[in-house]
């Protein structure tokens, strides 16, 4: 990474550890910058990338000093965003629910509020009566239909839903109707500035249509809420994130194939009992050896192509329906996008399991776990990997790589790697975006290190939690503490 040698960190920094690389964060921040702004010339461009993906205050602090803005969900991380320097002009946030408070603090910095839901505009409305010399800037965050991409889902692990209704699904957004319901309770208040309008459905298709359908259906919505508001045209507009990242793990995991195949597999199964244990699992060791996991191979779009099909679709469409884009400041979220090929994972190899009988089968446990993968485990990623210190064998082995925690913890399930030995380390890539951040304490472990590398140079950005630091929290009554408690 960098000019760094990874296998060489763990021996200085310990192991598990995450990696995070500032020279690949800032030229993913300057790439998105580049050609969203090539593709939207009638107005400025700023990329405001989801805090939720990775909130480390390092890693924020890097984005607020590209000039960036910042997509904010919790009362946490409009916090880090403020604290990293981030302009409060440039904070959307975001949310649903949002308590009371939250909208308060967000008045109060001067950032901006995204209204998703009805309860937001009664809060709002409540704490501008009670604090006539507050100004709110507003955005509406609406869930434009996508009625004419009907690709299955690649968020769905159940099954192939079409991408259309599946989105229905997601909380996010409110529909036309309902912001139509409560527009005119507010466009004519005082206080009150509407700035715009967003919309975010997230990673539902690595395809650059899936956009093109996104901006034609949110361009649409936009037009009726101008004429409905009474303004020519929107003075921002956020088109939310899900762009996939490069060697994209997402839901790489799943076959949708794989339960019917196993069903079937199960019967053959039951017929073989009768043929006699070693015939039995003669025939299961073959079926097994065809079941080996394989990263995503597919080409994913450049952020080129993303911004042509979401930009420059966008443009195209707001002119079909009447709105000049000229002048309009086009926000976009990136998150996996942006931070998730800048972080790897470093785990090292503590003990390999052989098993002869009845199959063949090598496990290979680490001292990481699945519950540091959190985010990863929801969206059932399967990442790109690499022995860090034997880089350039060729993956001939076909391993189960299983983490340190008291669950099944199957990291990597049946991949290939190089022959691994035990004090091998394991490089996990793709690991930037929602990984370390979604990180529990499990078994009660205490989470890993993370470090920063820029140049040659590497340095701790969060340091590894203590055994004390994981029951920090916890308090124990003082009557069970007590002999009259036994």
């Amino acid at each position: 990474m960098e000019q760094v040698n990874l296998a060489k960190l763990t021996c200085r920094f310990g192991s598990p550890l995450f990696v995070f690389s500032e020279d690949q964060l800032r030229r993913n921040i300057r790439q998105f910058q580049q050609s969203f702004s090539a593709h939207w010339p009638d107005g400025p461009v700023k990329i405001m990338p989801a805090a939720k993906a990775n909130w480390l205050p390092a890693i924020q602090r890097i984005v607020a000093l590209e000039g960036c803005g910042c997509d904010t969900y919790s009362e946490g991380e409009l916090a880090v965003a403020l604290r990293s320097g981030v302009d409060p002009q440039l904070i959307s946030v975001n949310g649903c629910p949002k308590a009371k408070s939250h909208i308060q603090r967000t008045l109060e910095v001067g950032a901006r509020l995204t209204i998703d839901s009805l309860e937001d505009v009664t809060l709002l409305l409540e704490i501008l009566q009670q604090q006539p010399q507050l100004q709110a800037r507003v955005g509406i965050r609406i869930r434009p239909t996508l009625d004419d991409f009907i690709e299955p889902s690649q968020f769905v692990a159940e099954g192939p839903l079409p991408t259309d209704i599946a989105a229905l699904a997601y909380k996010g957004g409110l529909s036309l109707d309902e912001v139509l319901g409560y527009l005119p309770r507010i466009v004519q208040h005082s206080q009150i500035q509407i700035t715009g309008f967003h919309q975010h459905h997230g990673r539902h298709h690595r395809l650059a249509q899936y956009w093109q359908s996104q901006m034609k259906s949110y361009a649409r919505d936009v037009a009726k809420l101008c004429q409905a508001a009474g303004i020519p045209r929107p003075v921002e507009l956020d088109i939310g994130g899900g762009f996939a990242s490069p060697r994209d793990p997402f839901n790489a995991a799943t076959d949708y194939h794989l339960p019917g195949l196993l069903k079937w597999f199960n019967r053959l199964s039951r017929w073989l009992h009768r043929l006699g244990p070693t015939m039995r699992y003669r025939w299961i060791a073959r079926f097994l050896s065809g079941m080996v996991s394989s990263t995503n191979t597919q080409p994913v779009p450049t952020i080129d192509q993303y911004a042509q099909a979401a930009a420059g679709t966008l443009r195209d469409s707001l002119r079909r329906h009447g709105v000049d884009p000229t002048g309009i400041m086009l926000q976009v979220e990136p998150g996996r996008s942006l931070f998730g090929n800048c972080g790897v994972h470093l785990t090292t190899i503590q003990s390999i399991k052989h098993f002869q009988r009845p199959i063949v089968w090598k496990v290979a446990a680490t001292d990481t776990t699945e519950f540091w993968f959190t985010g990863g485990r929801y969206e059932h990623h399967l990442h790109e990997h690499w022995v860090a210190n034997n880089a350039s064998t060729v993956k001939s082995d076909i391993v189960d790589i299983v983490g340190r925690s008291c669950y099944g913890d199957r990291l990597l399930p049946r991949v290939a790697t190089a022959p691994l030995r035990t004090g091998d380390v394991i490089a996990i890539l793709d690991t930037g975006a929602y990984q370390e951040v979604s990180a529990s304490n499990f078994n009660a472990i205490p989470r890993p290190a993370t470090v920063l590398v820029h140049g040659d140079q590497a340095e701790i950005i969060r340091r590894a939690e203590s055994i004390d630091e994981v029951f920090a929290r916890d308090l124990v009554p003082r009557r069970l503490n007590s002999e009259e408690s036994r």
